[in-house]
């Protein structure tokens, strides 16, 4: 049925012709001479867009179309297979040029023709077209390496446990977070190693098949570092619903609460690219046994053994069959150095099969075959090749009468088509790994607070793939992937062009990465702050050709420190304000930071009535302010606040509270009513509004309550200040109305504070000698002996010194004075008090 068809082909034939040449699959019939002229062909062959009639009329032979860069590798393949006088069949795959010039893979399985004389006249083959199969093999390795680039890149530490609770990978986030390196890490057992009982039973449930979630303290079974973490761990199912591992997203909560506090974590840092292997097939002792076992069987041998060639560590990997004989082999093999193959190994070194019949001491057998403790009496072992490369040695031994060519002939089928299984294990163990490990990254992606993204270098990122936790945005993905939305519409239109400036920076420099901050919408339109990291790819001729990204909300971080930095600046009021008003108008200007509130009143509780007076007011009608300045312990308003508690309403719930007038010409949408305590106890309140939000928001309510518990501390302190520093001017004034010179200095000997008459007398004004040394007080050249007199009055030898002042103006100031050491504002002190013994200018 190749080339054209007969008008004597009975119905039957017919049909089945037709069959055939609506197959994907195409025949040839080849001459075996020069680049293969083609006698027959199917009619199919219009698949690739030529006729019969271009091959059998001699238009073009079969070489023509094949790929330029196969056509010498297949000539020597044939070439190979043609000169093995018992070779029958082979098959290749290799690429083809259809007739429009379009490259296509093919796998062509062909029978050698021979002659009575055993030359070759004919390959007669088949062409099965497997170009989508090479295509979807590549693509699955080429994004198996880009996800791993991701999530080795990843801020949030990530680590994998495969269904017996050994950790398989962990990426650097996740090492950074647990404090060792990722080869201590990998090979631990979450089930049988981890001392930690309450992060244990959050892995526990994962082999249950649920989510489990642990935030706390945790010592570190591995490094003995003791931190703050945020875990979560989720299963990870194969398609048939039974257990593959689990994944865990770590995050260092100490770092992130010290600037939060710095980031939710870890995040993360969350790891760690991740690897997974699962045998989809038999493993490879049952395949060893199965071929080791047929090949005795084949041959009516009593035993069999199979070496695995390992080049990089030089070792041979032994399996016997009956694998009970001894306890050198089982399910592992016995691993031993090629060096030490002994006599058996001459198939390496002549590279053909080794036939030996004769017996052996059972002493000398370790010999032949290295470790084995059997009698050995005639064996034969052969080579396997793979591209003329030895890659695994097979022998038999003990068969009744002497082995043969034939044997060899057999045990080398055998065991070239288990090479080709074992070949074909590892090919598809190879895809089923890029397939288990996309799942496994998309896997991580879902469920992971950071956002994969992989954009386009144009203007504003149109967006190839995006990670499906965008949602948490309230986008999907086929917002993105359909081009409805780029990436550049969700940048906050403050922020865009800065956005742009830096990608094109990094570009121009020919950054590999970079991060950066700034603010997106979400699909509501919330403001939400990002810090993304970004990695360029570069083609081979220097340009990008596509960027990856990870984005991760740090909103949270952003209000964190919002806070820190408005309790720092609180406790510096009272040093920066002049008195009472400037520090309660400073207190509101802190409020009104919080988002959404644009307005607010503060009041003083009169602690004897109850009343609430204002004290400070913003943005507010002076009418308002007015209805609302002063009310009574008993009113409505008073009892918003006396519940103890925030009480957040709508204006118009209020409006009629406020002395029954309408005060809608306000604008006010929103209105909190917030009382300050301290010690339990209420000390001031504060009325806060609204303009533009019907309702106050959560993360607004947070901050507003975080500056009220400053205010009532700042209240009592300006209180008890108040109190202390009326203490201080009664002293003072007491001081000043002595006639005695008076001087109190601390321990360091640094004046602290002098009265009237020491100014009067002694002609310095306060400025001249506030914190300077005392000793400029005394004659320079009296400096030791003041000294040495103090040295006596602090030890208690004595309390008086009689040793002269010293003016401004360099005049000795004759005086008797008494040292005594005393508090000064809860400060220890010396206190001088001297009196004049004779009259100034006499």
């Amino acid at each position: 049925m190749h080339g054209a068809t007969s008008s004597a082909l009975d119905p039957v034939d017919k049909k089945l012709e037709a069959v055939y040449n609506s197959s994907p699959v195409i025949s040839f019939l080849w001459n075996a001479e020069g680049k293969w002229p083609v006698e027959s062909i199917s009619a199919n062959i219009t698949r690739l867009g030529y006729t019969p009639e271009d091959f059998t009329t001699g238009k073009l032979v079969y070489g023509d179309i094949v790929h330029p860069d196969d056509i010498d590798r297949i000539l020597l393949e044939v070439k190979k297979h043609s000169e093995k006088k018992n070779t029958s069949y082979f098959s290749l795959n290799y690429r083809i040029l259809t007739k429009s010039g379009e490259v296509r893979w093919v796998t062509e399985r062909s029978f050698i023709n021979r002659d009575i004389k055993g030359n070759i006249t004919h390959f007669q083959g088949i062409l099965i077209d497997n170009t989508e199969l090479e295509k979807t093999e590549r693509e699955l390795l080429e994004t198996g390496q880009k996800y791993q680039i991701i999530i080795e890149r990843s801020p949030v530490g990530l680590l994998y446990f495969d269904e017996n609770g050994l950790i398989t990978h962990c990426n650097k986030s996740c090492s950074d977070v647990i404090g060792a390196p990722a080869e201590k890490i990998i090979g631990f057992n979450v089930l049988s190693s981890l001392n930690d009982e309450k992060l244990r039973s959050a892995i526990d449930v994962v082999f249950l098949g649920n989510p489990g979630y642990y935030e706390g303290e945790y010592v570190s079974s591995i490094s003995g570092k003791t931190m703050m973490i945020k875990a979560s761990f989720s299963p990870v199912m194969d398609d048939d619903g039974s257990l593959m591992g689990g994944i865990g997203i770590m995050e260092d909560v100490a770092s992130r609460k010290k600037a939060q506090e710095t980031i939710h974590l870890n995040e993360m840092r969350l790891e760690a690219l991740l690897k997974l292997y699962q045998m989809q097939d038999s493993p490879l002792h049952e395949i060893a046994e199965y071929a080791i076992q047929n090949a005795a069987e084949l041959t009516n041998s009593k035993i069999g053994y199979l070496e695995f060639l390992n080049e990089e560590k030089n070792m041979l990997e032994t399996y016997q069959w009956p694998s009970d004989l001894n306890d050198y082999f089982g399910e592992e093999p016995f691993m031993h150095p090629v060096k030490s193959t002994g006599f058996w190994g001459e198939a390496i070194r002549e590279r053909k099969a080794v036939i030996v019949n004769k017996d052996y001491d059972s002493e000398r057998v370790d010999d032949i075959y290295p470790g084995t403790n059997d009698e050995i009496l005639r064996h034969i072992t052969i080579p396997v090749f793979e591209n003329d490369q030895v890659v695994a040695v097979a022998g038999v031994a003990n068969k009744v009468l002497d082995y043969n060519e034939s044997d060899a002939l057999q045990l080398t089928l055998l065991m070239e088509g288990m090479w080709k299984l074992v070949q074909y294990k590892k090919t598809k163990d190879v895809l089923s790994e890029a397939l288990r490990m996309r799942r496994m990254l998309e896997s991580i992606m879902s469920s992971s607070p950071a956002i994969v993204f992989l954009w386009k270098p144009e203007q504003d990122w149109p967006v190839e793939f995006v990670s499906e936790n965008i949602e948490q945005f309230g986008y999907t993905v086929s917002d993105f992937i359909s081009g409805k939305i780029i990436y550049g519409d969700i940048i906050h239109p403050s922020d865009l062009q800065r956005v742009r400036d830096e990608v094109e920076r990094a570009s121009r420099e020919g950054f590999s990465d970079f991060s950066q901050e700034y603010r997106i919408l979400t699909k509501s339109d919330e403001i939400r702050w990002i810090d993304e990291r970004t990695l360029l790819h570069y083609d081979e001729n220097g340009m990008v050709d596509y960027l990856q990204g990870i984005i991760v909300d740090i909103t949270e971080r952003k209000h964190a420190n919002n806070f820190m930095r408005i309790e720092c600046d609180l406790d510096n009021v009272l040093g920066e304000t002049a008195g009472l008003e400037e520090t309660f108008e400073k207190l509101l200007d802190f409020t009104l930071e919080a988002k959404a509130i644009d307005s607010g009143i503060i009041y003083m509780i009169d602690q004897i009535t109850g009343d609430f007076n204002a004290v400070a007011h913003q943005n507010l009608s002076e009418k308002f302010v007015a209805s609302l300045s002063h009310f009574g312990s008993n009113t409505l308003i008073a009892r918003l606040f006396t519940t103890g508690y925030p009480v957040y309403k709508y204006f118009a719930e209020i409006n009629t509270m406020v002395h029954g007038e309408d005060h809608d010409s306000e604008g006010l949408q929103a209105m909190a009513f917030i009382p300050v305590k301290f010690n339990d106890k209420m000390v001031a309140a504060i009325v806060l509004g609204s303009h533009t939000e019907l309702e106050i928001p959560a993360n607004s309510r947070n901050l507003i309550e975080t500056v009220a518990n400053q205010v009532g501390i700042i209240i009592s302190r300006i209180k008890m200040d108040s109190g202390s520093q009326k203490s201080k001017n009664n002293l003072n004034s007491l001081l000043d109305a002595l006639d005695e010179i008076v001087f109190i200095m601390d321990i360091e000997g640094s004046i602290l504070h002098v009265n009237e008459a020491l100014i009067r007398n002694l002609n310095y004004s306060e400025k001249d000698l506030e914190m300077k040394d005392f000793l400029m007080l005394y004659p320079e050249d009296w400096e030791d002996d003041v000294l040495s007199n103090l040295d006596e009055i602090m030890s208690g030898k004595s309390s008086t010194c009689e040793i002269p002042l010293v003016s401004k103006e360099g005049i000795l100031v004759p005086v008797k004075s008494k040292f005594k050491i005393s508090d000064w504002g809860g400060q220890d002190v010396l206190i001088a008090i001297s009196s004049i013994t004779k009259e100034l200018g006499s």
